[in-house]
């Protein structure tokens, strides 16, 4: 029986989330606090051997966080909540955005808590990503073959295909599985055996085939975005000059050829451009897309107001209330920005946005990071979603941005 150390478990519990993520909100809390157990202790436990005491080097790494820049730049987006308080009115509202910010304040401790990864953990941990979203756009691949004209309808009515969990979130972790299995090929990966490259290449391209499929437009957009950055990345670094704008051209294409050949995604487009002309016609408010074409406007218009601070991240939806009802009152649902930089500019204005944009890309600037070109990928997908959704405005959009970000930095983490 081998002997069972930390470094053992985090592993295992890094795989969890990573399941979680994909899989069950109860599965990400017990995940998480697994996690952040395992960051304050060392242990060994074998057929001779069992010791448990508390981890004082993690402690201390802990405790000396701002020696770990891009860790303690995180945190920030847990405090630019946290001091609207001067602001707040609707202290339920404050406290429900600082309750979801929590994470950012808590995992990258969690994380200088735990041993650095390796190289070779980190892509494994990849691989594991890649096979099991694999393994559930197969189950909804079959579904959706299954029950054919079903879903097919709900689609021509502006509905998603059933997903595990959340559709848009789905359909971010297939984009991100692309990505994955995009460095994985490329550095020649293999688990045990060499044959495993082809099996990772047939994986990435099954996943990018089928977000296709799956139709969502946040997941696709988030794709091409990361594949056009790291396009742009290979002929930079490669000038292969001739070959890296055939690839960008064949990015161009691919939703032509889509939405002439898969149905799902056809639907899909068809949905969004009827909404659209609903919309410009005055006649589109039961429409998903109007929704949130209005949620900017409401968003812009209570920006210009309170410019420099903001409305107050706890008064941000009472406000946007306030402005549907008197601008907008047959919307049948008053929605919050529909863009994270818009949100946290309405929340706490320019002051807030310019803490939210130094969080944001300082760890990837930080020894030039933007050169790894996951990272390049992963922000790719991240600054889409941001653009398209207020992302990190609910737990599992917070769980997929600050886990997979404080995992890179884990591995790139230097030993003070």
């Amino acid at each position: 029986m081998p002997v069972l150390e930390k470094r053992h478990l985090v592993l295992f519990f890094y795989a969890v989330v990573i399941a979680a993520l994909v899989l069950s909100p109860f599965l990400l809390s017990v995940g998480m606090i697994s996690l952040a157990v395992l960051s304050l202790i060392r242990f060994r436990v074998g057929p001779r051997v069992f010791w448990v005491e508390m981890d004082r080097e993690a402690i201390r790494r802990m405790l000396r966080i701002l020696q770990y820049p891009p860790f303690a730049a995180v945190t920030l987006f847990f405090f630019i909540v946290l001091l609207s308080f001067w602001q707040t009115e609707d202290y339920g509202y404050w406290l429900a955005r600082l309750r979801i910010k929590v994470p950012f304040l808590a995992l990258p401790l969690v994380f200088l808590g735990h041993p650095r990864l390796e190289e070779r953990q980190w892509q494994r941990l990849l691989y594991f990503l890649l096979l099991l979203l694999v393994a559930t756009a197969a189950g909804v691949g079959l579904n959706y073959w299954a029950n054919y004209e079903d879903v097919q309808l709900m689609l021509k009515q502006g509905q998603p295909m059933p997903t595990p969990r959340n559709h848009i979130r789905y359909s971010l972790m297939l984009a991100l599985g692309v990505v994955s299995g995009i460095h994985l090929y490329s550095r020649r990966y293999f688990w045990r055996y060499r044959w495993e490259q082809y099996l990772i290449l047939g994986a990435t391209l099954f996943l990018f085939l089928f977000i296709h499929l799956l139709s969502v437009r946040s997941g696709i957009a988030a794709l091409y975005a990361a594949l056009f950055l790291l396009a742009a990345r290979y002929l930079l670094v490669s000038r292969r000059y001739m070959l890296g704008l055939g690839i960008l051209a064949a990015l161009i294409a691919m939703p032509v050829f889509a939405y002439q050949f898969v149905p799902s995604f056809r639907a899909k487009v068809d949905y969004m451009r009827w909404g659209l002309i609903k919309f410009r016609e005055g006649e589109g408010a039961a429409y998903a897309d109007t929704g949130r074409i209005v949620s900017l406007k409401v968003g812009w218009e209570l920006a210009r107001r309170r410019p420099i601070f903001g409305v107050g991240a706890g008064n941000l939806q009472q406000e946007v209330e306030r402005v549907f009802d008197e601008a907008y009152p047959q919307m049948p649902e008053p929605l919050a920005p529909h863009n994270q930089f818009l949100f946290v500019l309405v929340g706490t204005g320019a002051v807030g946005l310019s803490l939210f944009l130094l969080a944001l890309f300082f760890p990837f600037f930080y020894r030039h990071n933007y050169r790894h070109p996951f990272l390049l990928g992963f922000y790719g997908i991240v600054l889409t979603a941001f653009m398209i959704e207020h992302t990190i405005e609910n737990s599992m959009g917070v769980g997929f941005f600050v886990f997979f970000l404080l995992l890179f930095l884990n591995k790139e983490r230097s030993s003070l």
